[in-house]
């Protein structure tokens, strides 16, 4: 891999190695397929029950570059989270060192793959089980039939007691490895921990970008509408060719792409929107994605602040927002967290990366918590949503070893 590109010389510094070697269990690891952001150690820890709106997080971020550079960074970055509640605090801080290399390319990725990881399971459980899941959707389904909520995603988790402590640093190459057009990302949820404490840290490896600034240009490539794909050649291609033109999709599709339009016109001078969406595929799924690009009327309005107007987005909550928060947390039985939230990074002039967190898991010690999601819309199906979201309960299985583990 590549030397770094931005290196701040902060107070503690890492040999030459690459980022994804140099990954340790209490560091920031972001990963497109582009670039690969390593940060370690805490500088600041915003301490805040603010909840996460645009204008708290501006304020925020502010406050954080400004105790930075009295401390002696000159080129500070803040790393971290944004809550699915925006009500609740987002989790961000400055880490003490960080650089930006070049990321893996396709050889270095096929031997990331080929990370063994040792993970044995205790017990494992699914919540909801399938059945109270299908009740569930058929819940939101009566919602939307009644005229209160246009869509709504519904999730599940899959809870993992594994016998020893999980090693993180060999699971996030396997992320890296099997994720080579996304954002894998490894967020240390109590950085300031002295070594020796059981790692809390919420990974994953999300195929969805929310925003991403470079200057005055702005990204964004939402995903929404999915179908499961096929270990047969052909019927993978038939089912990428009926998911490009299903009814359902494309209609779950366009509410996304249209909630993204209105939180972006009043930062962008102009934007360019694709006619239609185009089909992608990650390791177990297609997908309808479209991407957005904009320039911004103010150079100033960073990354972070995009991200938080937009957030969430009706691919990870639904619409209208208010409503779809209140059946999810009426229906799902367990706090979200950071899953449906967003995870990412912001410098000084505002650049940076936020992927949507989603094909994650919460692992604290020998615990593992993972979250799948599905967007349900009118004529959603309750037992092929309960597919789809074992389905995407598989990219972080697979990583782990544990494709023998059951998710319907």
């Amino acid at each position: 891999m590549s030397s770094a590109l931005v290196d701040d010389g902060a107070t503690e510094t890492c040999d030459a190695i690459d980022p994804v070697t140099a990954y340790r269990a209490r560091d920031f690891l972001f990963c497109s397929s582009h670039h690969t952001l390593h940060a370690r150690g805490c500088l600041i820890n915003a301490q805040s029950n603010r909840p996460a709106s645009p204008d708290v997080l501006d304020a925020q971020a502010t406050t954080l570059f400004e105790k930075a550079r009295r401390r002696g960074q000159s080129n500070p970055i803040i790393v971290g989270a944004l809550p699915f509640d925006v009500s609740q605090p987002a989790h961000l801080y400055v880490p003490e060192y960080w650089r930006r290399s070049a990321a893996p390319d396709a050889a270095e990725r096929q031997a990331l793959v080929r990370t063994p990881v040792a993970l044995t399971v205790s017990e494992s459980a699914l919540y909801p089980r399938p059945q109270g899941y299908r009740e569930g959707v058929k819940r939101a389904l009566q919602a939307m039939a009644e005229g209160r909520v246009d869509k709504i995603v519904l999730s599940r988790t899959l809870e993992i007691n594994a016998s020893t402590r999980v090693d993180l640093p060999p699971l996030m190459k396997r992320l890296i490895g099997v994720n080579p057009h996304g954002y894998s990302f490894a967020l240390p949820l109590t950085p300031d921990q002295p070594d020796g404490a059981p790692p809390h840290a919420f990974i994953g490896a999300s195929p969805e970008l929310l925003v991403k600034k470079e200057g005055t240009r702005v990204v964004v490539n939402p995903l929404a509408g999915s179908i499961p794909r096929h270990r047969d050649t052909a019927e993978d291609q038939q089912r990428a060719e009926e998911l490009a033109v299903s009814e359902k999709d494309l209609h779950e599709h366009k509410v996304v792409i249209d909630a993204i339009l209105e939180a972006l016109t009043p930062y962008c001078s102009s934007m360019t929107v694709p006619e239609g969406p185009s089909v992608i595929s990650t390791d177990t799924l297609w997908h309808l994605s479209t991407t957005i690009t904009g320039e911004l009327r103010d150079p100033a309005v960073s990354s972070l602040a995009l991200a938080a107007a937009m957030h969430p987005t009706p691919a990870v909550c639904g619409h209208p927002r208010r409503e779809a928060y209140r059946d999810i947390n009426a229906i799902e039985s367990f706090h979200r967290g950071h899953f449906g939230g967003a995870v990412g990074w912001c410098d000084s002039d505002g650049n940076g990366e936020w992927s949507v967190a989603i094909r994650c898991a919460d692992v604290h010690d020998t615990h593992v918590r993972l979250y799948a999601g599905a967007g349900l819309v009118p004529g959603s199906d309750p037992q092929k949503e309960l597919i789809e979201t074992g389905t995407k309960l598989r990219t972080m299985l697979n990583a782990m070893g544990l494709e023998h583990l059951d998710t319907v």
